[in-house]
C-alpha cells in the first residue's frame, strides 16, 4: 500500500515525458545521416589539357574534404549519357572547362571558373573556398553548436519593413524561450538573431542560393531558421508571409522528441553548405554530451526517424524537398505533437493513476476496518 503511494507521488513529480524519445529534433541535427549531399560537377572534354584535369580534381577534392560537397569531375566526349549533362543544356554551357554546383533542393548555380591554364589552379582554388565558408555561414556554425539555433534574417529594401521583420523574429524567439521549459529535454540557451544587411547580403550569393533567395529579387525582407549542422527547416519566410505565429511553429520543432510524427524531410532539413571539420566535431559532442558521428548513435537516429518517414526515397531528393518545404504544415500544435500537449496528456494520465492508487488504498482501509 505505502508503495503504491510513493509510486504515484514519484510519477506526479515528473517534470519530463516518461516515454520521450532519447533524442530531440535539434540533436538528430547534428548528425550526418547521408540524405543531402550537394554536388559538385566539373566539366571537360577530350580537348581540355590533363593538367587542367588533374588541378580541377585536385583542387575541388581537397577544398570540399569534411564538407557536404560531392566532387564529380565529368568527361563530356567519353560520359555522353552522364545525368548531369543536363546542366550543361540548362546553362547553355559550352566552353570548357566549367563547373555546375546543384542543391539537394533541386536548384543549380553556374561556378565561374577561369579557362586560362596559367591562372586556372589559383582561380579555382578561391572560388571552391568561397562554396564552402563565408562569413555568415561561420557565425551560424558557431551559433547552432552553441544555443537551440539561429533565426536568420535577410533584409530588403525597405526599411521599415526589415524592422517589422525584425520585430516578429524577436517575439517569435522570446515565446519559443518561454515553451522551453516545457520541451522533452533541455537546452540551455534559447534561439539567436542574426541579421544580414542589404550589403552584406549580397556578397553572401553562395548562402542565398542554398536557401532558394533570388538576390536581384529580393526585395523584401526573408527569415529562415537554421539549427543542428546547418540545416535549413521549415519554409523561407518573405514579406507578408512572415508571421510571429507560423515563424514560432518552426521554431518549436527543433525542440520537439525525434518521435514527433514529423517527416524525416522536415526533421533533417537540407544543411547549408559548409566545411564541418573536427574541431567543429567537437564542439557539438561537448555541447551535447554524447557524439553525433558515432556509428550506432547513427544508427540508432536512422531507425528512429525512418519509422515517421517510410516513402522518403533517400539521396538525392533534388526538387521533391522543394515542393515537400511549401506542402508541410508546419504545426506543431497539431494533435498530437506539441511539446505541451504531451506533458498535459502525462499530467492527466499521472492524476488518473494517482486517483486509482487513492482508491485502491481506501478500499483496502475499509476491508480491514469494516
Amino acid at each position: 500500500m505505502r508503495l503504491t503511494a510513493v509510486i504515484c507521488l514519484g510519477l506526479s513529480l515528473q517534470t519530463q515525458p516518461v516515454w520521450a524519445c532519447r533524442f530531440n529534433v535539434r540533436e538528430t541535427g547534428f548528425a550526418d545521416l547521408g540524405i543531402d549531399p550537394y554536388y559538385f560537377y566539373g566539366y571537360v572534354n577530350e580537348a581540355t589539357p590533363e593538367t587542367i584535369v588533374s588541378a580541377f580534381k585536385q583542387t575541388a577534392n581537397a577544398a570540399f574534404l569534411e564538407s557536404n560537397i560531392t566532387v564529380e569531375i565529368i568527361n563530356i566526349d567519353r560520359q555522353k549519357y552522364h545525368p548531369a549533362l543536363e546542366y550543361l543544356e540548362l546553362w547553355r554551357i559550352s566552353s570548357y572547362p566549367s563547373a555546375v554546383l546543384v542543391s539537394p533542393d533541386g536548384q543549380s548555380l553556374v561556378v565561374p571558373i577561369e579557362n586560362n591554364s596559367r591562372s586556372f589552379r589559383e582561380k579555382l582554388s578561391s572560388v571552391v573556398s568561397d562554396i564552402v565558408a563565408s562569413p555568415m555561414r561561420d557565425k551560424v556554425i558557431r551559433q547552432v553548436i552553441e544555443s537551440y539555433g539561429v533565426v536568420l534574417l535577410m533584409e530588403g529594401a525597405d526599411a521599415e519593413e526589415n524592422r517589422r521583420a525584425r520585430a516578429i523574429a524577436e517575439r517569435a524567439i522570446e515565446k519559443t524561450k518561454r515553451q522551453m521549459k516545457f520541451m522533452p529535454k533541455t537546452i540551455f540557451q534559447p534561439p539567436r538573431l542574426l541579421v544580414l544587411d542589404r550589403e552584406s547580403l549580397l556578397r553572401e550569393k553562395i548562402l542565398a542560393w542554398s536557401l532558394g533567395l533570388d538576390l536581384d529579387e529580393a526585395q523584401n525582407p526573408h527569415v529562415a531558421v537554421l539549427y543542428g549542422r546547418a540545416r535549413w527547416i521549415g519554409p523561407l519566410f518573405k514579406g507578408q508571409e512572415l508571421s510571429e505565429t507560423a515563424l514560432t511553429q518552426v521554431l518549436l520543432i527543433i525542440g520537439e522528441d525525434c518521435e514527433c510524427g514529423l517527416d524525416w524531410r522536415v526533421l533533417q532539413g537540407t544543411m547549408l553548405p559548409i566545411k564541418w571539420d573536427e574541431p567543429k566535431q567537437s564542439l557539438a559532442a561537448m555541447t551535447l554530451g554524447f557524439d553525433p558521428e558515432n556509428p550506432l548513435i547513427k544508427l540508432e537516429m536512422s531507425q528512429i526517424l525512418r519509422k515517421g518517414a517510410s516513402l522518403y526515397p533517400g539521396v538525392p531528393v533534388g526538387s521533391q524537398r522543394q515542393r515537400d518545404r511549401s506542402q508541410i504544415d508546419y504545426d506543431p500544435f497539431a494533435e498530437g505533437e506539441s511539446p505541451l500537449k504531451r506533458q498535459l496528456y502525462l499530467m492527466a494520465g499521472l492524476a488518473l493513476l494517482i486517483i486509482f492508487g487513492g482508491l485502491l488504498i481506501a478500499v483496502r482501509a475499509a476491508r480491514r476496518n469494516p
